[in-house]
């Protein structure tokens, strides 16, 4: 029996369709381009983005200002996780990132039918999303822009080492043919003296 065959607008994380998930996003990750929805995207890209309030880093908060869920890699501001507490300096109490603390949990909130409105919080995972998705393929395509560039200076080295062999081959063929007459006449005059005695 024939597997049907995933669609190009499904996410290759959860099957979501693009029309149930609004945005199937490309995306680089584990060295394959992927499509995924705006959920996977964030569920496959922890630790680069607060679960709370929905931020892509730069670069990491400093470790005073974040917070680690104690299950996964989840990164969060330490004032969006904990806004309780206000002394940066006072040891973390123990943060779970919505995702841990809830396995059905998803970051994305589809659409409203009749409105088709989004709301604020989704808004914000949708930017979130498209920002990791745009960083991975910017990555990528400096990688492989990286790699281009290596490959034809490889390229450049093989045909220049061609075409020094090729140089040498041909001198060397060259001196043989010259040779060659010379080794004749000194082989047919030793057999003409052979005779001569």
């Amino acid at each position: 029996m024939n597997q049907p065959q995933p669609s190009s607008t499904a996410c290759d994380g959860c099957g979501a369709t693009q029309t149930l998930s609004l945005i199937i996003h490309n995306v680089r990750y584990r060295a394959k381009n992927r499509r995924y929805c705006t959920n996977c995207v964030l569920k496959h890209h922890v630790g680069i983005f607060c679960p709370i309030c929905f931020e892509v880093f730069d670069d990491s908060p400093p470790p005073h200002l974040r917070v680690m869920c104690f299950r996964c890699p989840t990164i969060a501001h330490r004032s969006c996780a904990l806004p309780s507490t206000t002394d940066s300096a006072a040891p973390a109490p123990v943060f779970e990132c919505p995702t841990c603390a809830d396995p059905n949990f998803s970051y994305f909130k589809i659409p409203d039918r009749k409105s088709g409105g989004v709301d604020v919080q989704s808004a914000k995972v949708l930017v979130a999303a498209a920002r990791i998705a745009a960083t991975s393929m910017s990555k990528a395509a400096a990688a492989a822009r990286f790699d281009a560039e290596r490959r034809a200076k490889e390229a450049a080295a093989a045909r220049k080492k061609a075409r020094e062999a090729l140089e040498q081959l041909a001198s060397i063929v060259a001196k043989e043919q010259e040779a060659l007459p010379e080794q004749r006449g000194v082989s047919s005059g030793q057999n003409a003296g052979l005779r001569v005695t």
